[in-house]
């Protein structure tokens, strides 16, 4: 009798990873997000990282694992994605979802931005406010995300809190039903993927921040390290900083990150009016700076590194229980003690374990007694000893584990969906962009589709509904 031989591990394979954003040497929390996980899916895959956002600089990875592929329309980005075993995407057109998944390919959805929570009742870059005509547009939104927990035979996303908050969503959205539930746990279901830090350690060419700016050797620097958008409160610190200059003209406070590197998405309001209360307190250029542009990723080491401590103010708002920020892994790997507001799952990590300063909402004078207490640099010491406690767990080798693991299994973990629909067919996908020669991208498919949430789900959503039944 001939023994039955045991079961064979997944055949290698072929990923394509989406990006929603610009990368390249200029790029946001999404971007560089995107980028770490391509990287990291090359040890279990063979990985093409599909690019068609405006002003990407696709040379910047001519060194990676990974493939790099420019795209200029949908057809050709559904070219990419149905050559593929598995495609990766935070946003991409639903159109190509739906046609993609008629053809078998499988798709894990990255849930770290609890989006709806995030955009409700925000001004937001997209054109949402709270006024009762953009209600529908919201719901658009809404359904376009319906349609990602249909279709995704996985979902990744960066803590509990919000992982329950996606649950909610698939089960209202009749995407997790008994008879296909098949023994998965939630965690099965919904892997846990924050956002995380590089695996080496912060370096420094030359000073960016001391002996600029009138800012001197010996000066406190604060340092809020990203943009202000809407739910952000740039104010709070800003008028803390300008009190405490009174007596400690020693504290400076710098903004970086004023202009998103996506030109769509460009300067929000928010940093002119943090821009103009510093100039109406008297500290603009004079205790409170504001770095123009948008810092390159690369270079942002030489900015953690001459702060000495970090800040990260935020409203009390809807957006606040789900959020994640991913600033904060830029306080860890600089090991820069951090004062923040309270209300979001990274204000409750900091104090539990020690590695800064939680403050209550718009609370001026707790933020000057955080700032007052950490500039004792014994102080910070000691915060910082409990910082190199958990650096570790945040390298993207480690916060990767749960997506690694699935995409390496996934012929037994990522269970193929179909929408019943009928689709049209998919054209022959376009070739790489060749190593030496992948180009800067320019007004590409992505950066129109990126114009705002309201292009990205409304657009989408209304090529589907009737199909799908959104």
């Amino acid at each position: 009798m001939v023994a039955t031989p045991p079961p064979s591990p997944s055949r290698r394979p072929k990923v394509v990873v989406v990006a929603a954003d610009v990368v390249g040497r200029h790029m946001a929390g999404p971007g560089i997000r995107v980028v770490a996980i391509a990287r990291q899916l090359c040890a279990v895959a063979d990985v093409t990282l599909a690019v068609g956002t405006t002003e990407s600089e696709l040379s910047v990875f001519a060194d990676d694992d990974f493939d790099v592929v420019g795209y200029t329309s949908s057809e050709q980005l559904l070219a990419l994605v149905t050559a593929s075993d598995i495609a990766f995407c935070q946003f991409t057109d639903a159109d190509v979802v739906r046609r993609a998944l008629a053809t078998g390919t499988r798709f894990i959805f990255d849930l770290y931005n609890a989006l709806p929570a995030e955009t409700i009742g925000a001004e937001r870059i997209g054109g949402f406010t709270t006024q009762p005509e953009m209600d529908d547009v919201f719901r658009d939104l809404l359904a376009f995300f319906r349609l990602c927990v249909k279709a995704g035979s996985y979902f990744v996303t960066s803590n509990e809190r919000q992982r329950d908050f996606w649950v909610g969503y698939l089960l209202s959205a009749g995407a997790l039903l008994p008879s296909d539930l098949g023994g998965r746990t939630v965690e099965d279901i919904i892997g846990l993927v924050p956002f995380g830090m590089p695996e080496g350690e912060p370096h420094a060419a030359e000073h960016a921040l001391r002996g600029t700016s009138g800012i001197a050797e010996d000066d406190v620097i604060l340092l809020w390290a990203g943009g202000i958008w809407d739910w952000f409160d740039a104010e709070t610190p800003i008028r803390a900083v300008a009190e405490l200059r009174r007596t400690r003209p020693d504290i400076r406070l710098v903004f970086y990150g004023t202009t998103h590197p996506n030109p769509v998405v460009g300067r929000p309001r928010t940093v002119d009016r943090a821009i103009a209360l510093a100039d109406r307190l008297g500290v603009l250029d004079d205790g409170v700076h504001f770095v123009d542009g948008w810092v390159p990723a690369d270079q942002r080491a030489s900015f953690l590194l001459d702060a000495d401590i970090a800040v990260s103010a935020h409203k009390a708002s809807f957006e606040t229980r789900y959020a994640f920020r991913t600033r904060i892994l830029d306080h860890f790997w600089a090991s820069l003690p951090s004062v923040v507001t309270e209300g979001d799952w990274f204000a409750d990590y900091i104090g539990v374990h020690g590695l800064g300063e939680v403050v209550g909402y718009g609370d001026v004078e707790a933020v000057k007694t955080a700032i007052l207490e950490l500039t004792d640099a014994a102080v910070r010491d000691a915060i910082r000893e409990n910082i190199r406690g958990i650096r570790e767990n945040w390298r993207w080798s480690v916060t990767t584990r749960d997506l690694v693991t699935a995409v390496e299994n996934w012929e037994s973990v990522l269970v193929p969906r179909r929408l019943d629909d009928p689709v049209p067919p998919v054209p022959s996908p376009p070739g790489p962009v060749p190593r030496g020669v992948r180009a800067r991208l320019s007004g590409t498919v992505v950066g129109r589709l990126y114009r705002g949430l309201r292009r990205r789900a409304a657009g989408a959503y209304h090529r589907l509904r009737d199909g799908v039944g959104l």
